[in-house]
């Protein structure tokens, strides 16, 4: 029987099923207001929107700044696979105006061109699989504190999403219903108190936490500090602005920039790696394809080969661009499989010689 079931496992598992995890789907498309539709129009929509997609694919703001980019900026049609118009609501006191947009340019492109173009110039590229992030803001305005609520602040909700599209990283913020002003208090946000903050956070299942104070100094100015709660870490940071929407956006950013920097590292040194993933605790048909479909789906793997499949188990070897590190991070975005330590796994490297291969090994249980 053992025989006969890995003979149609392994069929099934050379087959090509779409399972796949939730990801972030538009980053290679981005919209411009542009007006009319002439060459000159849609040439600068073109760069715009281009210039749009390389924030957003590289996680490096200011890359299309960047001198070596000016020259593909100016060619982003080379890079177009497909644009499109769409008709934008013009102000009656605009009317007169032959500047105000009167339409929004969509534009999608290439994306094996794109990440191309970027791994030649040295840039890195933020495969699709992203951490959603969950967001807490503490307010303080002339001495009274409150937790932010997306419906009752909706410009400052929007800034944010705003941001959020443009960086290509998705967000939620909290209900702020009965549960959660049950769990949380503004008074545990302004602390800091990780344990209350992670506990509140956890019905919403998000891979990092992301808190904010912000207060308001004299005048006008605002300032704000954030941290970032990750699994194995929490990293703080200040930022300061003339306005809320200011300073809220900006620290945004700023962890943009800091999750770009984790898990998209520049690649332009690193060699490919080639290692085993095995895991664990697979007990249906069905299991074996989320996996196999699950790893496909990670950009960071340049290809993935079936090594082994048992009845409770199976074994890829892994070819990836850059490092163990990088492709572990990846994994753990997703909250499909969770790591197994090398005691749990019955990997004993004093029991003889191990090969570079087995030493490489990253082995995970699929979380049920």
């Amino acid at each position: 029987m053992n025989l006969r079931w890995s003979f149609v496992l392994l069929l099934w598992l050379l087959m090509h099923a779409v399972v796949r995890a939730e990801m972030v789907t538009d980053l290679y498309t981005a919209q411009t207001p542009v007006v009319g539709q002439g060459t000159e129009a849609l040439a600068g929509g073109q760069r715009e929107a281009f210039a749009k997609v390389l924030i957003k694919v590289s996680g490096d703001r200011g890359l299309p700044d960047k001198s070596a980019m000016a020259k593909e900026l100016n060619q982003a049609n080379r890079y177009v696979q497909r644009y499109s118009y769409r008709a934008l609501e013009v102000e009656a006191d605009s009317q007169a105006s032959e500047e105000a947009p009167d339409r929004l340019l969509q534009v999608q492109f290439d994306e094996a061109a794109v990440n191309h173009l970027l791994l030649s110039k040295g840039a890195p590229v933020w495969g699709n699989v992203r951490p959603l992030v969950l967001i807490w803001l503490g307010i303080e305005r002339g001495g009274r504190r409150s937790l932010f609520q997306s419906e009752l602040e909706p410009d400052l909700g929007e800034a944010l999403e705003q941001v959020a599209d443009t960086r290509g990283l998705p967000i939620l913020f909290p209900l702020m219903d009965l549960e959660d002003r049950g769990m949380l208090q503004v008074s545990d946000v302004w602390g800091g108190f990780e344990q209350a903050i992670r506990r509140a956070s956890e019905r919403y299942l998000p891979d990092l936490i992301l808190v904010g104070r912000l207060h308001q100094r004299g005048g006008s100015d605002w300032q704000a500090d954030w941290s970032l709660y990750q699994a194995d870490a929490v990293k703080d940071w200040r930022t300061q602005g003339r306005t809320l929407q200011g300073v809220a956006t900006e620290g945004l950013q700023q962890m943009v920039d800091k999750l770009a920097a984790r898990y998209a590292p520049r690649t332009v040194a690193q060699a490919d790696t080639s290692l085993r993933v095995r895991v664990e605790g697979l007990n249906r048909l069905a299991d074996y394809l989320l996996v196999k479909d699950y790893l496909a789906s990670l950009d960071t793997i340049q290809s993935l080969d079936l090594l082994s499949a048992l009845p409770n188990e199976v074994s890829f070897l892994v070819r990836v661009q850059g490092n163990r590190e990088t492709l572990s991070r990846g994994i753990m975005l997703g909250h499909v499989l969770e790591p197994v330590s090398t005691q749990e796994a019955g990997i004993d490297a004093g029991k003889g010689p191990v090969n570079e291969l087995d030493e490489q090994s990253l082995v995970y249980r699929l979380r049920q």
